[in-house]
């Protein structure tokens, strides 16, 4: 008899581990897409992008002596970036809508190799020619700080560019999911910087009734013993147009300049440079 119950317990014990192994399995849950690309977008953790700019003025410092005039010229690299560990993804129907936080700036590239500059005198009476220039050189990366906040805040095309790689993203991601989708929307907050937080412009003694300008734009005059900022609306990128395009209908493309000086509290002075 105890034989008999051993064999039925072994034909229990083997007919529960054949049906774990060949029986029906419980169905898989469906995998949520927005979930899918949700995890895809914050693995890519940031996107950065870069607009090039050219500067150019003309300087007359006051020493003793002549007035000098030098031509100052210098490229720069200004740095954006956005943070996609927070990206928010809602779906409804076949049109999905992206949230991410706000842009912010690095510090710019300026590469000091590639700077220039041309005296339109041979020699700067009672002054050190290249004193003067180095203390012109010295005033890019301010500069290029206070043009990096200002395209930031001012030129929409920054954010048209990184919504069309967003977009171009998620767009990629739903295809490979076989997620219809009709429109991608990309929600960007506009950058908000603190009370009084703006960089500041360094002094520039521009020779008068010239302009500091970048790209071709002026972005700044000398008013008496202040360097006073110039209003400019760059020329929109290839991607302006699009669903954040902060740009006012009826706008030209051409990128257009104000003599307005935008309400700024003057740069403190700058010594200036002692004669020999």
């Amino acid at each position: 008899m105890k034989y008999v119950v051993i064999a039925l317990l072994a034909l229990i014990l083997g007919g529960l581990i054949g049906r774990a192994i060949w029986g029906e399995k419980p169905a898989a849950q469906p995998v949520d897409p927005v979930q899918v690309i949700v995890t895809q977008v914050r693995t890519h953790a940031v996107i950065e992008h870069e607009r090039q700019i050219a500067i150019w003025y003309r300087a007359c410092p006051a020493v003793i002596g002549k007035t000098p005039q030098i031509f100052i010229a210098w490229p720069a690299k200004l740095i954006y970036q956005l943070e996609l560990d927070e990206v928010q993804v809602k779906r409804e129907g076949t049109v999905i809508t992206v949230s991410t936080p706000a842009i912010h700036s690095s510090e710019p590239s300026v590469p000091t190799d590639f700077m220039d500059y041309l005296s339109t005198t041979s020699v700067f009476t009672f002054a050190n020619e290249q004193e003067l220039v180095n203390h012109e050189i010295g005033k890019a990366s301010p500069i290029a700080r206070y043009l990096t906040t200002y395209y930031m805040m001012r030129d929409p095309s920054v954010a048209d560019d990184f919504a069309e790689e967003l977009r171009s993203l998620v767009e990629h991601l739903a295809g490979a999911l076989a997620v219809p989708v009709t429109r991608v929307d990309v929600n960007i907050p506009k950058s908000a910087l603190p009370e009084g937080s703006w960089p500041k412009l360094p002094k520039l003694e521009l020779c008068g009734g010239t302009y500091a300008a970048v790209n071709g734009l002026p972005f700044a005059k000398t008013d008496g013993q202040y360097t006073v900022p110039i209003g400019f609306r760059p020329p929109k990128s290839r991607h302006s147009g699009n669903e954040i395009n902060l740009q006012h209908a009826g706008e030209k493309e051409k990128g257009t300049a104000t003599l307005v000086p935008m309400p700024a509290p003057p740069a403190p002075a700058v010594p200036k440079a002692q004669g020999h």
